[in-house]
């Protein structure tokens, strides 16, 4: 109750795999993980227990795997202002939506 564990996590694992840290993350209630692989993105969201994937984030409703993935393999493309401009337009167009 002091303090309460973070609603989101986010993990980039893109050297090797390293230990699944996704039990330890629900022992303390962490209500979202976001891990890349070097590949793409995958967002898990707690249920009960365990984490299932899901295509949309319960933290960022807004926020899909494909967005996040996308957004990664443009900041390899463009320079970073440019970049920014992009994720700024997006996360604008989505707040307009609300």
């Amino acid at each position: 109750t002091v303090d309460p564990p973070p609603d989101l996590v986010i993990e980039v694992d893109i050297t090797h795999l390293s230990l699944n840290k996704l039990p330890l993350y629900a022992a303390i209630g962490v209500t979202e993980v976001w891990r890349y692989d070097g590949a793409s993105v995958t967002i898990y969201t707690l249920a009960q227990d365990a984490y299932t994937s899901s295509e949309t984030s319960h933290v960022l409703p807004s926020v899909t795997s494909a967005v996040l993935t996308q957004f990664i393999a443009e900041s390899r493309e463009l320079r970073r202002p440019d970049w920014l401009r992009r994720v700024r337009e997006w996360a604008q167009s989505q707040a307009a939506l609300d």
